[in-house]
């Protein structure tokens, strides 16, 4: 009997061949994977320019003097810029540059325009505006006065508006989304109660009609409250709603804050709420000393329905380290997020800001009031780079993506949220999820899929980390070809879309992501020469037979598909003096299986021998036999039905040839979480063998081929590829026709060497390479070393 000791196989090895897959396994196979994807088609961010951006005067306007933050500190008690901390490059954070606005700025998208606000429109509710201050020169500015009897002209209008939407110009200051256009509504001569709240929401109302992506609200009321201790009293009471909690019994003041909050409701349909928390950071500190959120900035927690795009701002200066832009320590001087940290962020408000003295006027300015708008410009970029979101989805992307890196987030960590699949991210009782980050938010988080299905929120998603096939076994690469040039909707963990060209998928690239084992030949070309010695043929006659026998082990898709423990060949002597050949096998692994068999009619003698050949496999969860990845090459039922002819002829001194031909009919089940429907085609394939008897004794022998590895040459597929989503989330596809016969022609060559030692030993060696016939050939090395003992 026969039993293996050791046998060792050498993985993959990449010889100066562009695009190798991974190292293999122990069988000595290889796996090519797809290059991870570079960003192309949607915000490409340029760090050098960023860098060079953030040095620009107008950028860096808005940021406070060291004297002039050195006074602030002084005047609000407390403690000198960098006191405490040992690190020596600690210095004033630049407002822009600490929330990475400069990325932003310098981002181009798919257009080649950068990402500056373009197309958008930001709504501001405050006090009065100077519309024709010179950071708002040429922009559409849509002014809502209402019914009050004036539109008022004040500094925090202005600078509000300015923080948010100033033209970046060269002039003064700039704003976060200096290209975006304004619409302004001011109150201040609304000051009655009842008609306050009715002009808000008017003031909203037509906001939201006028297209408006968010409105900045750097306002409160006269009296504020803690959010917590105005919760617990709205729960105590009997009022069915908040608005009812409000009006304190009065019917009609009831019904302006219902119709604010309504407006609110409508606004988000389209836009985000942005809102200042209260400038007081002891608001409502009793008891254990804690602060909380103001109760108007924290409205969703009494009326829920507001929760879907709101954000609360706080207020801080910040300490960085200089040379990376590391934050080191944060002093809240506004009231903190508290128990609106779920939906809170923490910004710089202390900055120079237009003023409305002039048309050319900036003066210093501090607050949460100057915060938020830094935040409500922010959502306007995101608007710009991801016009297919939702506005709730855009405030996630601030969240999810906001910076945590200091201590003093870590040890006032009060929560995590959770957001799309699997990403989440902490919150802090005082600075919510942190400080927003337009690089990160702008980056593709959690990782990119491929969404198949209606919609990107319940639809599968294939994620490209582990690579995804566009091309695959018998089907080749046509399809991959048709979609290079084509660009393909991506989405990341929060359903957010990127896009990117096909060729970035591995479009083009190899027909076979799993390249041929040549250990499997190795054993398949020994069960066939064992099969040979053990029937009773003239010696002079094998060497023909074993040649026709031999060239589809390495063409043949069913026989390609042999191999494992029970992997078989049999050979049976018939009356005619012809033999009958039969291969086949079974594998199961977990939920795959694949099984392939074949009957093969020989007739010969000893200079010339043909052989005929009917085949068949079928794969199940395998994708003609081979593992697959990703919705266009799907595991589904695969199989094959087929026909081979091959002639083998004996040659002198020592060596015998033989070709192989086969034509057959493939088919791929419709995987209904595919994006591709193959169904049934034509194939066909061939190739030449060669192999030389005594190479170094008169117990080896080596067996070369080269030929066309399986391909379709007929068939038409159906591919449904993912261009676009809708606010919603319901994904938009491009059908497409694919002619399976354009595949490039997928070949193979290499070499199997065996020999058997008088001790026993029984060495094997093996060389095979799978490329395309194209400009970019994308060839795959296999190496095999194999040893065994027998006795």
């Amino acid at each position: 009997m026969k039993k293996t000791i050791a046998r060792l196989a050498l993985g993959a090895a990449c010889l100066l061949i562009a695009g190798c897959g991974g190292g293999g396994g122990g069988d000595g196979s290889t796996s090519q994977d797809n290059a991870q994807p570079k960003p192309a088609d949607y915000p490409v961010l340029d760090g050098a320019e960023a860098t060079t951006y953030a040095k620009d005067p107008e950028f860096r306007a808005i940021d406070l003097f060291t004297h002039e933050e050195k006074a602030l500190r002084q005047n609000l008690g407390l403690p000198a810029l960098c006191a405490g901390i040992s690190n020596p490059d600690c210095a004033s954070a630049s407002t822009y540059a600490l929330q990475n606005i400069h990325h932003a700025h310098t981002a181009t998208l798919a257009d080649g325009t950068k990402l500056r606000g373009k197309g958008t429109l930001i709504a501001v509710m405050d006090n009065g505006f100077l519309r024709g201050h010179q950071e708002f020169a040429g922009k559409t500015i849509h002014s809502f006065a209402g019914e009050v009897r004036a539109f008022a002209v004040k500094d925090h209008g202005t600078a509000v508006a300015g923080i948010a939407a100033g033209n970046a110009d060269g002039k003064g200051t700039m704003g976060v989304a200096p290209e975006a256009d304004l619409h302004l509504t001011s109150w201040h001569f609304a000051n009655k109660s009842g008609s306050f709240l009715s002009h808000v929401a008017a003031g909203t109302d037509d906001a939201a009609s006028h297209g408006a992506v968010v409105q900045n609200n750097s306002w409160g009321l006269a009296t504020e409250t803690p959010a917590d201790e105005e919760l617990a009293a709205f729960r105590a009471s009997s009022a069915n709603s908040y608005a009812d909690y409000l009006a304190g019994g009065r019917s009609s003041l009831k019904k302006d804050w219902q119709r604010l909050f309504d407006a609110y409701d409508r606004f988000q349909k389209t836009g985000v709420i942005v809102f200042a928390n209260s400038n007081d950071e002891n608001l409502g500190a009793a008891g254990d000393g804690r602060a909380d959120a103001s109760s108007l900035a924290a409205l969703p927690l009494f009326v829920p329905e507001l929760a879907e795009a709101w954000l609360v701002v706080g207020n801080a200066l910040f300490t960085v380290d200089e040379s990376d832009g590391s934050i080191l320590d944060a002093d809240l001087i506004s009231a903190p997020c508290g128990s609106a940290a779920a939906f809170c962020l923490t910004s710089d408000g202390s900055v120079y800001a237009p003023t409305a003295e002039s048309k050319t006027s900036y003066d210093l300015a501090t607050g949460v009031s100057f915060a938020a708008p830094q935040v409500s410009g922010q959502i306007a970029l995101l608007a710009q780079a991801f016009p297919n979101l939702s506005p709730a989805e855009w405030t996630v992307r601030l969240l999810a993506s906001a910076r945590t890196d200091w201590e003093g987030f870590q040890r006032t960590i009060s929560g995590t949220r959770i957001f799309g699949s699997g990403v989440s991210h902490p919150y802090s009782r005082l600075y919510g999820h942190g400080v927003p980050d337009m690089k990160a938010a702008l980056s593709p988080i959690g990782g990119l899929s491929i969404a198949s299905g209606a919609n990107v929120f319940s639809g599968r998603r294939t994620s490209l980390e582990g690579g995804v096939n566009t091309a695959g076994p018998v089907i080749g690469n046509a399809l991959a070809k048709a979609m290079a040039e084509r660009r393909i909707m991506l989405v990341d963990a929060l359903g957010t879309d990127f896009y990117l060209p096909g060729r970035a998928l591995g479009a083009g690239g190899s027909p076979s992501s799993s390249p041929a084992d040549p250990d499997r030949f190795a054993r398949n070309v020994e069960e066939i020469s064992e099969s040979f010695s053990f029937a009773e043929i003239p010696s002079r006659s094998r060497p023909a037979l074993e040649s026709a026998a031999m060239p589809k082990l390495f063409f043949s898709q069913a026989h390609g598909d042999l191999g494992g423990e029970n992997a078989f060949f049999r050979l049976l002597p018939l009356a005619d003096g012809g033999f009958l050949q039969m291969a086949g096998q079974m594998t199961q692994a977990d939920d795959a299986a694949s099984s392939a068999f074949s009957l093969s009619r020989l007739m010969g003698n000893e200079r010339f021998a043909t052989e005929v050949t009917l085949s068949f496999s079928h794969s199940q969860n395998r994708f003609f036999g081979h593992a697959a990845r990703g919705p266009f090459v799907p595991s589904s039922d695969t199989g094959t039905v087929a026909t081979g002819f091959s002639i083998g002829t004996a040659l002198s001194p020592g060596w015998s040839v033989g070709a192989y031909a086969e034509f057959g009919s493939g088919f791929a089940g419709n995987d209904p979480d595919a994006l591709v429907n193959y169904g049934a085609f034509a194939y066909a394939s061939g190739g030449l063998s060669a192999r030389r008897h005594g190479v170094l004794n008169g117990g080896d022998t080596l067996d070369l081929y080269a030929g066309i590895r399986p391909t379709a040459v007929a068939g038409e597929a159906d591919l449904r590829l993912p261009v676009g989503r809708d606010a919603d989330g319901t994904i938009h596809y491009e059908r497409i026709a694919v002619d399976l016969a354009e595949a490039d022609l997928p070949l193979r060559i290499g070499f199997v060497y065996r020999n058997r030692f008088e001790s026993g030993f029984d060495m094997a060696f093996g060389l095979n390479t799978d490329f395309v016939a194209s400009e970019d050939p994308n060839p795959v090395l296999s190496v095999l070393l194999g040893l065994k003992k027998s006795f």
